[in-house]
């Protein structure tokens, strides 16, 4: 990605170390950590291993995904979105791949157009809040 026209922000979790990755190109951020839901709320595209709170989190605002799950519910998370229009598959871990996949979410505005509305969906559906609501509704019922 050291060569695209667009800023790129890896984190690479606690255990790793930056220098592994070797020269890092102008355009792209590698950090440790980052706070995602800031990331999220600029981004075009995420990168994702499919973890169930990652995909809500890019989808609750409006970000498509590059799907490439390492574990089996995370494939069942990744078909899902794929299912839903709002991303698309990386099949192995290729460079040429990775740049097709980006390509065709930041060009292809469908992707993004579900997204955005999966994320309304989220938004409108009441949260945290609302959920427990209910929850504490259906056990009223149940007691009586």
């Amino acid at each position: 990605m050291g060569d695209k026209p667009f800023e790129v922000i890896i984190s690479i979790g606690k255990e790793n170390t930056l220098e592994w990755l070797g020269e890092i190109p102008p355009n792209v951020e590698v950090k440790n950590w980052v706070n995602q839901i800031e990331i999220l709320k600029r981004a075009d595209v995420f990168i994702s291993h499919c973890g169930m709170n990652s995909v809500n989190e890019s989808l609750y605002f409006g970000v498509p995904l590059v799907t490439f799950p390492q574990h089996s519910e995370e494939g069942l998370v990744a078909k899902r979105v794929i299912d839903l229009g709002a991303g698309i598959p990386l099949r192995k871990n290729d460079p040429d791949l990775i740049d097709k996949a980006v390509q065709e979410l930041l060009t292809n505005k469908s992707y993004k157009e579900k997204a955005r509305k999966i994320g309304e969906g989220f938004r409108r559906s009441g949260g945290a809040k609302r959920a427990a609501t209910f929850i504490l509704e259906v056990i009223d019922k149940e007691k009586n």
